[in-house]
């Protein structure tokens, strides 16, 4: 197909990262596959867990169906409560509760994740509710298990979160409730081992980044690239100029190369080496309109190989223009490596599944 921008995910690389994740945690791991496999594609990414993970996680059951109308047949932990649980059954999915409301509405049936709230403050039990809630959910369905999330597993808070759920841990197994448990994500995974409990669920990790605060002892490999075909070559003049506002202008004759990528694509920066994370990539999210006239010189290039070619003029909704002088074998066609924050990158750009990079 002749795509004019596009990006590969480097299965074999998701694999790879798995398996590190896994030998480091040593328990099951729960893949979490949400925001469009943190950008990667939600169906790559999660056929790229399915056969390994203990289960795959998303956020809405839209992301459910989308795994299920693909075929993928894993086991689906649906972490945002749902408005309707029978849904969710349909689907073969588990779902997470976390509100007496939501308790007193599961399904007989159904298979129950209770939610439990030690500190970050948006969804989930208190701490004083949970043992009747499990015992609420047995009476009827499946308790799938009990969890919770980390606001800051690597900062000040992640101790004392995991203090209290240790504590609810015990009241469990005291009431006699023998459901699985877990806490950690990414950054828990690394930072605090006893979060590690029964499962840990991961998706930072599992793309090669590292989560805010903690460091991988290994060495992960980059799953994501993204690419553009130049659309256009031409010759600038010296004293021309290039792009909206016309701030740019050319000090001689400059080679230029046009791509088919722009702010709305999600092209303004480079990625962050591995400390990007789903927390910073949304921060940046928010200060895409400010850094799209502003961001330094030195980062705003596409790449040719290891060719650096700096883009010329401002950054458009949908193209950009490249200084290629110093590549001269550049030409309409030409492929260029376009650099992004996965998490931004626009989920409508094709990803495409290789079996290595």
């Amino acid at each position: 197909m002749d795509r004019s921008t596009w990006v590969e995910v480097d299965v074999s690389a998701l694999k790879h990262n798995f398996g590190l994740v896994s030998e480091h945690a040593g328990v099951p791991v729960c893949a979490v596959v949400k925001a469009n496999g943190y950008g990667h594609g939600l169906v790559i990414a999660a056929r790229a867990f399915a056969r390994t993970a203990a289960m795959l996680a998303v956020t809405r059951i839209e992301e459910a169906t989308a795994l299920r109308e693909a075929g993928v047949d894993a086991r689906i932990l649906i972490l945002a409560p749902v408005t309707d649980p029978r849904k969710a059954m349909k689907l073969d999915c588990e779902i997470s509760v976390g509100s007496p409301a939501q308790v007193a509405n599961v399904p007989a049936g159904a298979r129950a994740h209770l939610i439990v709230d030690t500190g970050m403050g948006r969804l989930g039990l208190s701490e004083e509710d949970v043992v009747d809630a499990a015992r609420a959910v047995g009476a009827r369905a499946t308790l799938g298990s009990v969890w919770t999330h980390f606001a800051d597993a690597a900062g000040h808070s992640g101790p004392g979160q995991l203090a209290r759920f240790e504590s609810v841990v015990r009241a469990l197994r005291t009431a006699g409730i023998s459901a699985p448990v877990h806490a950690a994500n990414s950054a828990a995974t690394l930072a605090l081992p006893r979060a590690r409990f029964d499962m840990v669920r991961v998706g930072t990790l599992l793309c090669g980044q590292d989560p805010p605060g903690a460091r991988a002892p290994w060495t992960p490999r980059d799953p994501f690239a993204w690419y553009a075909r130049v659309i256009a070559v031409r010759t600038i003049p010296a004293g021309a100029t290039v792009g909206y506002g016309s701030e740019w202008r050319a000090k001689r004759a400059t080679r230029a190369a046009t791509l088919p990528v722009g702010y709305v694509d999600g092209f303004l920066l480079e990625p962050a080496a591995r400390t990007e994370s789903v927390k910073e990539s949304a921060r940046a999210a928010a200060r895409v309109a400010s850094r799209a006239a502003g961001v330094r010189e030195s980062l705003r290039a596409v790449f040719f190989g290891e060719r650096r070619a700096p883009v010329v003029g401002r950054i458009g909704m949908q193209l950009v223009t490249v200084d290629v002088t110093s590549i001269p074998d550049v030409e309409e066609g030409s492929i260029a490596r376009v650099p992004g924050r996965r998490l931004l990158v626009d989920p409508s750009i094709e990803r495409v599944a290789v079996a290595d990079g």
